[in-house]
């Protein structure tokens, strides 16, 4: 069994080598001064607003904390319980993936004497914790006890990407975030969120994630998790699994579909079934057994994984069994629609009062926040981040359209995707700013094949005038100057 997935499964007895005082001592409160980006307006900042959130010192005099805590922060202070000054800090590391940031000390500062926490792998039910912070933005340190009572791949609100947590009945709310859970006087999580409409719901970051996280900083870079690249279905139906060749007493997933530009297509193709992985069964569910009787999601193997690292997989194609070790690569080539990534600006381009922007997470996230409200979820952008044409490097859309006499009629136009311009089919942003300027007129089709029209002649007349109405700094965002060939502002 392959050592770095064996720590799924060992459990470790731990001494308390913090007492209470130093624990508490290490636990810091965290100030922020955050001013995101606008992706409904693509041209503005956010307002600034503050936040509060915990942290605590690590090796090197350095802090851990939330990533969601300190992304988009434009001042950062901290704060310990000891002491009424503040302090400022730096961001130095941040993994949006992971939800994990790594803050330290400005050069000037008198950094304190503290003993940093130590981690401690635990995976166990009914383990009794104890979560320090600052919740609700309180001056003084909260300190609450309760159990780990669930194990499982859960939903990163920050990310949205799965990845294993802990949840406990231990109170955690906001200002929580970033806060350690400690099992014996060790690190075993930290607390990132909870759900609003429940009570004695909160959950956890594990250490073996947060180990992962600080190991791969060691270099001075973030290179992030390893994936498959695969998208897959369960294989619930014995029917199923008979048609597929599968034996009585055999398990596994279906390959439904492979990222191109994922490097493990090499090797595997679309309809294998998985059985096994690192010599895990994996279930008819995608789980696999760890802890005993515990099951989780298989994708939990990966967290224990870094770039370079092999991984063996078993499984059955046209009716035979084979067995690989592969790789774990980086993608040839980014993704189609960007993952999440804070503090990243939106690219736009505006014309005939057209709002065009690259689809990205951070579009998503942020249009679902501000709104809240299904009926206004943009449903066929969110299928585009998965079921994208081919020969596509980024997906162009219309986020909204100011009104001009240059756009009438089509002034009620929100999240619809370019497919093509007069027929060509679009490529990038870059390609996209390239034939729209082509021809006198620009026919836009999306993928239910509407079309609409932008008279160039018209709108070289009118963009500057929109600019001016709508206070629009700069119709081209910074990361397209270079691609302005046609004098936009």
């Amino acid at each position: 069994m392959n050592k770095c997935v064996l720590y799924i499964l060992l459990l470790f007895q731990t001494f308390v080598a913090f007492s209470a005082q130093e624990i508490e001592d290490s636990v810091v409160k965290i100030f922020a001064a955050k001013q995101s980006h606008n992706f409904n307006e693509p041209w503005k900042s956010n307002s600034i607003r503050r936040s509060y959130a915990t942290g605590f010192i690590i090796d090197n005099n350095r802090i851990l904390t939330n990533a969601h805590a300190v992304s988009n922060a434009r001042y950062i202070q901290v704060r310990f319980g000891n002491d009424p000054r503040k302090k400022d800090v730096e961001l130095e590391y941040i993994s949006d993936d992971y939800d994990l940031a790594i803050l330290k000390f400005s050069d000037t500062i008198d950094i304190p004497k503290i003993k940093p926490l130590k981690f401690s792998d635990s995976l166990k039910l009914k383990e009794k914790v104890v979560v320090y912070g600052y919740p609700m933005g309180g001056d003084k340190l909260s300190i609450t006890e309760g159990i780990i009572s669930r194990i499982q791949l859960h939903t990163y609100a920050f990310s949205q990407k799965k990845y294993t947590t802990m949840q406990t009945d231990a109170a955690i709310n906001p200002g929580n975030s970033g806060g350690p859970v400690l099992l014996n006087g060790k690190v075993i999580g930290v607390a990132f969120q909870g759900i609003s409409r429940a009570n004695s719901i909160g959950y956890m970051i594990p250490s073996h994630i947060v180990k992962h996280f600080l190991e791969d900083i060691k270099d001075k870079k973030y290179d992030g998790i390893p994936a498959l690249g695969i998208k897959w279905m369960p294989l619930e139906s014995s029917i199923h699994r008979n048609m597929l060749g599968m034996q009585t007493n055999e398990t596994g997933i279906l390959i439904k579909k492979i990222n191109p530009s994922a490097k493990i297509n090499k090797v595997l193709k679309q309809n294998d079934v998985i059985l096994s992985i690192e010599n895990y069964d994996i279930g008819i569910d995608g789980s696999i057994q760890f802890n005993n009787n515990a099951r989780i999601g298989f994708g939990s193997i990966l967290e224990y994984k870094k770039f370079g690292d092999n991984i063996k997989i078993k499984f059955l194609r046209d009716g035979k069994r084979q067995s690989i070790t592969f790789q774990l690569e980086k993608p040839d080539k980014k993704a189609v629609v960007d993952v999440y990534k804070s503090d990243t600006p939106p690219s736009y381009f505006i014309t005939s009062g057209f709002v065009f922007e690259k689809l990205s997470i951070n579009y998503i996230n942020q249009y679902n926040a501000k709104l809240r409200n299904p009926a206004y979820t943009p449903y066929d952008l969110i299928k585009l981040i998965d079921d994208y044409p081919e020969g596509v490097d980024e997906i162009v859309f219309i986020v909204t359209v100011l009104p001009d006499v240059s756009n009438e009629g089509y002034q009620n136009l929100r999240n619809i995707a370019i497919k093509e311009i007069n027929g060509e089919k679009i490529i990038d942003f870059q390609d996209f700013i390239h034939k729209i300027k082509e021809k006198r007129y620009a026919v836009l089709t999306d993928f239910k094949d509407n079309s609409f029209v932008i008279d160039n002649e018209l709108s070289e007349k009118r963009d500057s005038k929109i600019k001016e109405i709508y206070n629009i700094s700069s119709l081209l965002s910074k990361d397209l100057v270079s691609l302005n060939s046609n004098n936009v502002e």
